[in-house]
């Protein structure tokens, strides 16, 4: 038994072998790994807002019927070298999406470029107050300005590799500030696209492109709103089959109300992409105005929401099954609420897990997957009212989606399920239910959720949405090792 120290100064004992990094590989092709913030890995007892150590945990599972615990990395809460101090906050409802990079050795995710317990002493001397005086002590109102009275707090990108090696050199200024960072994809670690939330009116939300060990990134997405002053917030940002995609829920900005999964210019940008005018629509997704309005049918009713009844969208994290095939994850709590100037317009969302298909060169919603998931109205006090983290295997003729939820409290229960859908229905199947894989522990979080990364020698299998990705980033090189750091973990 051997006597490991956390961040806090808790100390717990732990059955591991005396050494002090994991074997290789610590991740296990063919599990899934969530992402969790709070006590995910033991640190101690954290309340809303706070800063709170960034976990990845893994699991076996048995298709999409159970899983088991295997093991947890805590990313770095120490600065090392070129590696910046990685936490989360707790309790945040947009932040932490986890995604497995295009050729299927790292994991990736964004977080604060600060140490937790650093941030918690004193939170307003990172700019909390400057940028939201109503929230002084959370870490997403951290500043990351640079040149201001504030200590900057940078937007980390955590790039993870199969052993357990975690880059978080590219550490990124004067982006999201004062808002979440929210998700991050790689094609093979050498730069990331970004995506996040500013504060309202200013220039530094949206998607960014940055290159591996960057402090400084080029807006994608640029000044997006209607008068082109200011930039829209963003959600999931992928590249599948060579074309940047990103999903939106945003009300920022006069006449820029906008929830939608979309492309954003051709191909891979990596600089200001269709004419400073942001994310373009997929066709058929939602209502011709971009406005991500639907009227609720029979197939896409949830439980909650009614047949006849006109709805916001809210897309979160997505996967492409296949060219015409798209899984979305809807979290039933949409920012946009322009449903609410029409005469069937509601202010309930559609959460669940949505199964668009496109026909000719239109999206159509085929059916929402609920079952299971005991929704509730995103009006109750407490509750789960869709979903937000996603990840997909196509085996076969199925589809197996593994999914976490989306709650009305910051530090509501949260929870991992899995369902199998067939890959060919168009129509809702009456026998499809998801099952709760896991519930996260006491003071934690459960955010995104990925397929575990596979070492050079193993072939990548051809889940999610990164089977036909074709490299078009452009500054290309290979993963720097020597700046990954190693990072605390737990044996099952």
């Amino acid at each position: 038994m051997r006597l490991v120290k956390f961040f806090g100064g808790m100390s717990l004992a732990l059955l591991v072998p005396s050494i002090a990094f994991a074997a290789t590989p610590l991740f296990i092709g063919g599990n899934i790994v969530v992402s969790v913030s709070g006590n995910g890995g033991g640190a101690g007892v954290f309340t809303d807002n706070q800063a709170s150590p960034l976990t990845l945990q893994q699991y076996a599972r048995n298709g999409t019927s159970s899983v088991s615990y295997v093991n947890s990395l805590v990313l770095p809460q120490i600065a090392s070298g070129a590696n910046f101090a990685i936490s989360a906050e707790y309790g945040s409802s947009s932040e932490g999406l986890l995604q497995r990079s295009g050729d299927g050795r790292s994991l990736v995710i964004m977080g604060y470029g600060v140490n937790a317990d650093a941030f918690n002493a004193n939170p307003t001397a990172y700019g909390t107050t400057t940028t939201d005086p109503t929230k002084p002590t959370a870490l997403a109102q951290s500043g990351s300005l640079t040149g201001q009275s504030y200590t900057a707090v940078a937007r980390v990108v955590a790039n993870i590799g199969v052993d357990g090696s975690v880059d978080t050199s590219t550490a990124l200024y004067n982006i999201y500030n004062g808002n979440n960072p929210r998700s991050a994809f790689t094609i093979d670690g050498s730069s990331f696209y970004t995506s996040g939330q500013g504060v309202s009116g200013d220039k530094t939300g949206g998607i960014f492109y940055a290159t591996d060990g960057a402090h400084s990134a080029t807006s994608i997405s640029g000044l997006d709103t209607s008068g082109k002053t200011a930039t829209q917030d963003t959600r999931d940002v992928q590249v599948y089959n060579g074309q940047l995609y990103v999903s939106v829920d945003s009300k920022q900005g006069t006449g820029s109300n906008r929830d939608f999964v979309g492309t954003l210019g051709t191909g891979t940008p990596t600089t200001l992409a269709n004419n400073n005018g942001g994310p373009t629509s997929l066709k058929g997704f939602g209502n011709s105005g971009g406005t991500g309005k639907l009227v609720v049918t029979l197939n896409t009713a949830n439980g909650i929401d009614a047949v006849g009844q006109e709805i916001n969208l809210s897309p979160e994290q997505y996967f492409f099954a296949n060219a015409s095939t798209l899984y979305v994850a809807d979290s039933g709590m949409p920012k946009n609420d322009s449903a609410l100037n029409d005469s069937n317009g509601s202010g309930l969302g559609n959460g669940g897990l949505q199964k668009w298909v496109l026909s000719g060169n239109t999206w159509n919603l085929a059916y929402t997957l609920s079952a299971g998931l005991g929704l509730v109205a995103n009006t109750s006090a407490s509750g789960v009212t869709g979903l937000f983290g996603l990840a997909g295997l196509v085996t076969g003729n199925s589809v197996e989606l593994y999914a976490t939820s989306s709650v009305i409290g910051d530090t509501d229960q949260t929870y991992l399920y899995g369902i199998t859908d067939s890959l060919a229905a168009t129509a809702k199947p009456a026998a499809e239910s998801f099952t709760t894989l896991a519930a996260a522990g006491p003071d934690s979080k459960f955010m995104g959720v990925a397929f575990a990364p596979v070492d050079a020698t193993s072939s990548v299998p051809e889940p999610e949405t990164y089977g036909l990705m074709i490299l078009g980033f452009g500054v290309i090189g290979g993963l720097s090792r020597a700046k990954r750091s190693r990072a605390a973990w737990f044996g099952s």
